[in-house]
């Protein structure tokens, strides 16, 4: 990559990464964005979903559109913030893999198409900076109303082509115990002995029977188990556990969640279910993932992979709608939300190159005209 190129990228993303944006907050960059993208020349629009929140719509009413979604995790979790730095070709910081590293992408590619066009063709695209993805998903929710043909929705693929996407259920349980000195543990019950325990059983369940080739076993994962006190020597009477079930694509979401309440009744547990996520199986041939595939291989000598998406993302919306969405973008998912979350310049370059030639490609611009070299 030459100096220039990733000096630009660079520089876009740590901008957008000193622009602090979890969810519930989106404002600043949204406004940011709005005032970055004038160059294109669009029009745009807000989409709102509360009075002080809602959706930044570039150029609405296209047949392709771009969704992404500008709120992260907060700054620090567990106590422990993640600083942004350059570390030669990785620049960390909150939201670098997830998904400012695409966002900058995308502004870069844009910069490069119009310096192509001159201005001289109709934009080929709608562009949503959607909020709200990281909690409640309602951006996605909104933006379905925008009613387009076909959606690439950026996630952290590692460059993959995802034309599926696993499902999630989202659970809280609370267990009861019978407190008494800590010193005579003989005498209670303890509550967050019964939650660990009673994680056996739920490896039980049918629906995480099985594994996906590319998702990987179902299961779950205990977001948070909470309880007792580390200064006070008592056995603890209550304790609070939110575990996330991942549903493979096989699995029918509703079929799970009966499962769940049935079992959980069965048991005499008291849980609450806050968050349910359908799965989504699209054909590796979907048209949008052949022209992407198709754009990468012609003007820039690459093989992109077909994968799936381990997450739940701003796509599913858009699914269910009967909208064919594919999930795409630079970043790992596995550093993402974490202390160290990064991204590679080197792939966001390879995403920016891939977006320009893919926008040159809805507007019949020749390669020539292009002058993008092939990556090798």
């Amino acid at each position: 990559m030459n100096d220039e190129r990733f000096d630009r990228l660079a520089g876009e993303l740590l901008r957008l990464i000193e622009i602090p944006s979890p969810s519930g907050n989106e404002g600043p960059i949204l406004e940011y964005l709005e005032k970055r993208l004038q160059f294109l020349g669009l029009p745009s629009k807000r989409q709102m979903i509360t009075e002080n929140m809602g959706n930044l719509v570039f150029n609405p009413g296209s047949k392709v559109l771009f969704d992404l979604h500008v709120d992260t995790v907060p700054e620090i979790m567990e106590g422990i913030k993640c600083s942004p730095y350059l570390d030669g070709d990785l620049v960390y910081g909150r939201g670098a893999s997830d998904i400012k590293g695409s966002i900058a992408s995308l502004i870069i590619a844009l910069e490069d198409y119009a310096q192509i066009t001159k201005g001289d063709v109709d934009f080929p695209a709608s562009i949503v900076f959607t909020v709200d993805e990281e909690q409640g998903g309602r951006g996605a929710c909104e933006a379905v109303n925008l009613k387009p043909e076909e959606v690439i929705v950026f996630e952290p693929t590692e460059l993959d082509i995802c034309t599926m996407e696993a499902g999630a259920i989202g659970v809280r349980l609370n267990f009861s115990g019978r407190p008494a000195h800590g010193s005579d543990f003989e005498a209670g019950e303890n509550a967050i002995t019964k939650a660990i325990e009673f994680l056996s059983k739920l490896k039980e369940l049918p629906f995480l029977e099985g594994e996906h080739p590319r998702i990987g076993e179902a299961g779950f994962n205990v977001q948070a188990l909470f309880g007792g006190s580390a200064d006070e020597l008592v056995i603890p009477s209550r304790s609070e556990m939110y575990v996330d079930f991942r549903l493979l694509p096989q699995v029918d979401h509703r079929e799970a969640e009966i499962q769940l309440r049935q079992f959980f009744e069965e048991e005499g547990v008291d849980y609450e279910i806050d968050d349910v996520s359908p799965s989504f199986q699209l054909d590796d041939d979907v048209p949008i993932a052949r022209k992407l595939k198709e754009v990468a291989s012609a003007e820039l000598g690459l093989s992109l992979q077909t994968g799936a998406f381990k997450s739940w993302s701003d796509a599913e919306p858009y699914v269910t709608a009967g909208i064919p969405a594919i999930v795409f973008g630079p970043g790992k998912l596995s550093v993402s939300h974490t202390p160290f979350e990064h991204i590679s310049l080197g792939e966001m370059n390879v995403a920016s190159r891939i977006l320009t030639a893919f926008l040159a490609s809805l507007t019949d611009i020749s390669r020539d005209e292009l002058n993008i070299s092939r990556v090798r």
